[in-house]
């Protein structure tokens, strides 16, 4: 058995201090202060004892006991990936379905499906770019604000990916940042992928390869976290009934007969 909070032990150190405590002095003679005196239930430090007793195990019960204790670490990813996506009037072409924006949505619902604790952040680029999503792990929100969107705002500009570049890198220190844009003399969507450390362009695919390619270069790009998780079994409740009960004996006084 083991205790997670033992520092609450340093509470018993008021127990002698509590057992020095006296009968406040009647301003009669004994003798008449038996008199006048009506109780004659539990003595009183038969009482403070319950209730000192009670103290024990509140303290106890305050320095969580627990069984069990194991300590595992896990390794948590936390990427910071920022989604530049074009919203200019190229994307509007229906030459890929069921349009160059739509498809472009529906391969970022498949990329989230590989996400796990990467932070996101989505931002339309047309001649300046609009946050729509701050960094969030709630990715069914990002493509819910991309559904609903109002399309009459878009499509009507072109795309300033550098000032772009420039804005969301104060989202945060070192993200890595996805461009999703239309390219002409490729005649194609071309994802770019870029950080302080690679850059690497992907070309649009109506099969999954593409989002394979980009799930495989973001994994070359380790920003993880390694936590401990402490699993135990906890045991504080056994003390605290224990205190109660004996709470509850010293709040009530035995009558005793004469």
């Amino acid at each position: 058995m083991e205790f997670l909070n033992p520092i609450a032990f340093v509470l018993l150190i008021f127990i002698p201090i509590i057992w020095k405590i006296k009968d406040k002095n009647l301003p009669f003679k004994k003798e008449i202060a038996k008199k006048i005196l009506i109780n004659k239930g539990t003595p009183k430090k038969k009482r403070l004892t319950i209730y000192l007793i009670a103290y024990v195990f509140f303290v106890i019960a305050l320095s969580r006991p627990v069984n069990g204790v194991i300590y595992k670490k896990v390794k948590i990813q936390k990427n910071d990936i920022i989604i530049l996506l074009d919203a200019s009037y190229s994307m509007k072409k229906k030459d890929i379905y069921p349009n160059r924006f739509e498809a472009a949505i529906n391969k970022l619902k498949t990329l989230f499906e590989h996400f796990t604790n990467e932070n996101v952040a989505l931002v339309i680029v047309k001649d300046y770019p609009y946050l729509i999503s701050p960094l969030t792990t709630d990715y069914h929100s990002i493509i819910y604000l991309l559904k609903h969107i109002d399309k009459h705002q878009l499509f009507n500009t072109s795309a300033n990916f550098s000032l772009a570049l420039k804005k969301v890198k104060k989202l945060s220190k070192n993200p890595i940042i996805l461009s999703i844009s239309y390219k002409p003399r490729m005649g194609d969507i071309l994802y770019v992928i870029n950080s302080k450390q690679f850059e690497n362009a992907i070309n649009f695919t109506y099969s999954n390869e593409d989002i394979k390619q980009i799930i495989n270069i973001l994994k070359k790009y380790d920003n993880s976290n390694t936590i401990t998780l402490i699993q135990t079994n906890e045991l504080f409740y056994y003390p605290l009934l224990i205190g109660i009960v004996f709470l509850f004996l010293g709040s009530f006084s035995i009558r005793r007969k004469n």
